[in-house]
């Protein structure tokens, strides 16, 4: 397996501004911190993984709690990780399923939010387990 990367800042933009439009929160506002999208990028390709199911939900795993860590938006940071996050999974011809009603992934983003020094490792753990529970991965 070949973890295929082809997220730019502008698709990442572009989620947020259509999850924004969605308007489901009053306190949502339309502006980009463009030094902490290029963190999370940072913190993205530092990301050393192994070329496997494991390597893609690890590497899916740092992509959104990285957004949901680096708050790049005005609002929506945490939909819009999850969002871009489903969209780099089905690049790579996996799918990751929520339970319309599962409050615990969101929480985890809260979490991980919360810890402003950085990407909490005990969190990224519990993240990784998270994903690696509602990923499917299509062989062809």
């Amino acid at each position: 397996m070949k973890i295929i990367f082809d997220i730019s800042k502008e698709d990442i933009i572009d989620t947020n501004q259509r999850v924004i439009a969605l308007n489901l929160d009053d306190l949502d506002v339309v502006w980009v911190n463009h030094d902490r999208l290029d963190e999370v990028f940072k913190i993205f390709d530092k990301v050393e993984i192994t070329d496997d199911l494991q390597g893609l939900i690890k590497k899916g795993a740092y992509l959104m709690a990285s957004i949901a860590w680096a708050q790049p938006f005005g609002g929506g940071n945490k939909r819009t990780a999850i969002l871009i996050t489903a969209t780099f999974f089905h690049h790579n011809r996996a799918e990751m399923v929520i339970p319309e009603e599962d409050k615990e992934l969101r929480k985890l983003l809260y979490d991980i939010q919360d810890k402003r020094s950085g990407l909490n490792e005990e969190i990224m753990e519990k993240i990784i387990f998270y994903i690696s529970k509602t990923i499917t991965y299509h062989e062809s």
